[in-house]
């Protein structure tokens, strides 16, 4: 048995106190141990242990090395993308009482990163109300609320809040400069101009600072200015999406053999998002590089996105078709059978079906412009180039349309979800006068109601929607042609209408899409039968609606009146061909009997005078 001496035995309560104090001691420093070599889980995990056996002054000193530990892991967390990680460790921190505020600026900015932006603006809130120093919650703010909120009104306001202290950041200017564009379009000229060029004076060689300066003098006309920053822009490393960004420019300022070029770039924009061009595309080798003669050669037509493009560029086939041996069309489903009877002069066909067919060279069909060297004096077929057969307009007309005198307006008030980024749409509610004149009917050709605007019509205002009839663009083409009048803003509608021919009214915002450089007088230069109605300023759609107001009610008062010529006209024939069926038998016997004594008379004087 071993000896234990009795030098080396103590009173118990000193031994115990001690020894926790060393314990704690000790655990204390394991736990800054770990937390210095990196391991953090398991330091913080000590340090939760121990914390609360500490002496009180003990216990402030070891929090707070917690959190600073806490923190420093937190941040290695959020930079390996463990968001919800993160959360959890800043979670734990807002149970310690006096925890440090920025923790809900990083679980608003893990939040945002998890998707949940309504989550992080309120935690980034929190924070804006505790923090002294809110100059980048601000930017935080602004950032979440533009990309993620998509309220670009309150990012202006949160990126104005930050640039109070950062005057130097012209990563601020940039974004309230194409904040304003983008909100206000035509709006505070000075404003979107002053920040971008703001911006400009501290990054002169930042390339979207260029971009966003070219756009912006591009819109309001400025064309020398604009030419000088897209020259700029040339020698900044300038991307795909810059220079499709150039080429809309180019068009819409009438220079197509630049513009279109430049719009050959739109297969690799680097912000197609969610649009996708055809897999066939991306065979290179197959794209005719317009150099190698194509005379004898067979080339295929290939459609590229939307049923509004398709439309509008499928003018240009007739002239390829005299530069080559021979052409096939490939068009959408929904656009076949309309194209088919439209008697093209060129073989049609599905897409399904491309793999079958043996062709020397592609064509996207938007580079047609380019190849046939269309400038905006030669557009080819301005008044019209699709057809519809004349039996399927009446077997429509039979089963759809009213069979009333009234003048017979179609309407199509918005577009797709581009057409809603651009600013294209109306809202329905503008067209309800037209549902309320006595001598007009209203037909919808909205086919997809996105904003399910036609279900909330209030009772009075009457319409038909012929949307739910059309089983393709054919069917939408025999509506049409029973129509008086269309009235649409731009989309694929107002591309149909014009191609047909049909009368239409376009309605155009103050800043319109690249294609459309003519938007006054008469007609729109694609299209001779579309008359435009262009907004003074954006989105001020009540000038141009009232004057398409007025002009429909003298459009309906000279049909009616067209109508009476014509009723009275037709009663006139008929009661002229009553007369004449009377008149005619005894006009016929008093001839006869007239003839007859002329006769007698002369013979009775040949015989006196033989």
């Amino acid at each position: 048995m071993v000896q234990i001496s009795k030098k080396l035995v103590v009173k118990e309560s000193v031994t115990v106190d001690n020894a926790r104090d060393l314990t704690n001691a000790l655990d204390v420093s394991m736990a800054e141990y770990y937390c210095t070599q990196k391991n953090y889980e398991k330091g913080l995990a000590e340090y939760k242990k121990v914390i609360p056996y500490l002496s009180q002054n003990d216990q402030r000193i070891a929090i707070g090395r917690y959190i600073e530990h806490s923190l420093n892991y937190g941040g290695i967390l959020v930079g390996n993308s463990k968001f919800p990680e993160a959360i959890e460790l800043y979670r734990e921190l807002m149970k310690l009482e006096g925890f440090p505020v920025c923790i809900y600026k990083n679980i608003g900015l893990c939040m945002k990163s998890i998707g949940n932006a309504d989550m992080a603006i309120r935690f980034l809130k929190q924070f804006e109300e505790l923090s002294p120093d809110k100059e980048d919650v601000y930017i935080y703010l602004a950032d979440i609320t533009y990309t993620d909120i998509k309220d670009n009104l309150k990012a202006i306001e949160y990126y104005e809040k930050a640039l109070e202290t950062k005057k130097d950041n012209f990563s601020i200017y940039n974004m309230l400069g194409h904040l304003y564009s983008t909100y206000y379009q035509d709006k505070f000229k000075d404003k979107q101009i002053y920040y971008l060029t703001q911006a400009y004076q501290l990054a002169p060689n930042n390339r979207i600072v260029v971009k966003n300066l070219a756009y912006v003098y591009g819109k309001f006309h400025e064309q020398a200015k604009a030419d000088e920053f897209y020259a700029k822009l040339m020698y900044l490393n300038p991307t795909h999406s810059d220079l499709h960004s150039y080429g809309a420019y180019l068009v819409q300022h009438k220079r197509f053999a630049e513009g279109f070029k430049f719009l050959q770039h739109r297969f690799q924009k680097e912000d197609l998002k969610n649009a996708s061009f055809p897999q066939i595309f991306n065979n290179k080798k197959r794209r005719w590089n317009m150099k190698y003669d194509i005379t004898d050669k067979h080339i295929l037509v290939h459609f590229e996105q939307g049923f509004g493009d398709s439309i509008m560029f499928v003018r240009f086939v007739k002239q390829l078709k005299d530069m080559c041996g021979k052409i096939t069309l490939v068009v959408q489903n929904g656009l076949y059978d309309l194209f088919k009877d439209s008697d093209l002069g060129v073989d049609l066909c599905r897409e399904s079906d491309v793999a079958s067919i043996k062709y020397d060279y592609l064509i996207p069909m938007m580079d047609l412009p380019i190849v046939c060297e269309t400038n905006p004096d030669n557009i080819p077929c301005p008044e019209g180039y699709l057809k519809v057969p004349q039996e399927l307009v009446k077997e429509y007309r039979d089963k759809y349309i009213k069979n009333t005198k009234k003048l017979k307006i179609g309407i199509a008030y918005e577009g797709t979800l581009a057409s809603k980024e651009t600013d294209r749409d109306i809202s329905l509610s503008y067209l309800y006068p037209l549902m309320q004149m006595e001598d007009v009917e209203v037909y919808s050709f909205q086919v997809d109601d996105l904003t399910r605007q036609m279900d909330i019509v209030p009772p009075g205002y009457e319409f038909t929607r012929l949307g739910g009839t059309f089983r393709n663009w054919e069917d939408t083409a025999a509506a049409m042609k029973n129509m008086d009048l269309m009235i649409t803003t731009d989309n694929g509608v107002m591309n149909l209408a014009g191609a047909l021919g049909v009368k239409t009214f376009g309605l155009f915002n103050t800043i319109t899409e690249w294609r459309w450089f003519k938007v006054t007088g008469d007609d729109i230069a694609w299209y001779k039968s579309i008359k435009p109605f262009q907004a003074p300023t954006s989105r001020a759609w009540d000038v141009p609606i009232n004057k398409i107001i007025e002009e429909v009610k003298i459009l309906a008062k000279n049909k009616i009146a067209k109508d009476k010529t014509v009723k009275k006209t037709t009663v006139t024939k008929k009661v002229s061909t009553t007369a004449k069926k009377t008149s005619k038998p005894a006009t016929k016997t008093k001839s006869t009997k007239s003839t007859k004594s002329a006769s007698t008379a002369k013979a009775k004087k040949t015989t006196t005078k033989k």
